[in-house]
C-alpha cells in the first residue's frame, strides 16, 4: 500500500512524538506517579514552564498525527460517506484534546493549588469527549481501509490492532474500566500499529 511521504511520516513521527514527550515529562516530573489530584496539580505547578513547552510540542505532534490519519483516509476513500464522518470527528476531537492539555497545564504557581485542581478536573471532562471523537473517527477509518482490501496482509493486521487499541481506550475512558492501565495498553498498541502503517507506506513507496 503506497502512501504519500508526508502521510507516512506523519503517521510515524506524530504518535512516536506524543508517546516520547508524554512519557518523558510524566515520569521525569513525577506527574504520572503521584497519588491524588492535589499532588498531581502541585507537580504541574512546580514544572509549569517545562509543561508549557512540552505540551506545546505534544499539541503539534498530535496535529501532525491527525493530519496523517486524515490524509490516509483521503488516499483510501476520498469521497466515502463513512470517511467523511470520520474526518469530521477527528477535527473537533484534536481541538478538544489540545484545549484539555492547556487546562491541565494550569495557571502556574501564582495561584492556589485548588484552582489548578479544578482546571484539571475540567480538563478531564473535555479530554474524555475529545478521546471519544478521536477513537471513533480512527476506528471508522481503520475499518473502512480494512474492508477496501487495498492493503497488504501486514497492514490489515496493523489496522486491526489500531481498532483494538482505540476500543480499549473507549472502554477505559467511557466505561471507566481499567482507567490508567487499559487505556495505556490501548495507547501503546495504537502507537505501534500506527507507526507500523507509516513504515509500511514508506517501504511500499520506495520499492
Amino acid at each position: 500500500m503506497q502512501l504519500q511521504k508526508s502521510t507516512a511520516w506523519s503517521l510515524i513521527i506524530g504518535p512516536l512524538g506524543i508517546m516520547i514527550l508524554m512519557m518523558a515529562f510524566g515520569f521525569g516530573t513525577g506527574v504520572f506517579t503521584t497519588e491524588g489530584e492535589t499532588e498531581s496539580a502541585q507537580k504541574m505547578m512546580d514544572n509549569h514552564d517545562l509543561a508549557r513547552v512540552v505540551f506545546s510540542l505534544i499539541g503539534m505532534t498530535m496535529v501532525l498525527m491527525i493530519f496523517g490519519w486524515i490524509s490516509f483516509s483521503r488516499q483510501i476513500d476520498p469521497d466515502g460517506a463513512a470517511m467523511n464522518y470520520a474526518r469530521l470527528a477527528l477535527l473537533p476531537g484534536v481541538v478538544l484534546i489540545i484545549a484539555s492539555m492547556s487546562l491541565w497545564v494550569g495557571l502556574g504557581p501564582d495561584v492556589e493549588v485548588g484552582v489548578n485542581v479544578t482546571l484539571e478536573n475540567v480538563s478531564d471532562g473535555i479530554s474524555t469527549l475529545g478521546d471519544v471523537l478521536l477513537d471513533v473517527g480512527i476506528i471508522i477509518i481503520a475499518i473502512v481501509a480494512f474492508r477496501k482490501n487495498v492493503s497488504t496482509t501486514l497492514v490489515k493486521i496493523l489496522l486491526a490492532l489500531v481498532v483494538l487499541g482505540q476500543i480499549l481506550d473507549l472502554v477505559a475512558v467511557v466505561g471507566g474500566i481499567g482507567v490508567g492501565d487499559l487505556d495505556f495498553f490501548g495507547w501503546v498498541i495504537f502507537t505501534v500499529a500506527t507507526v507500523g502503517i507509516g513504515i509500511q507506506g514508506l517501504r511500499a513507496k520506495e520499492s
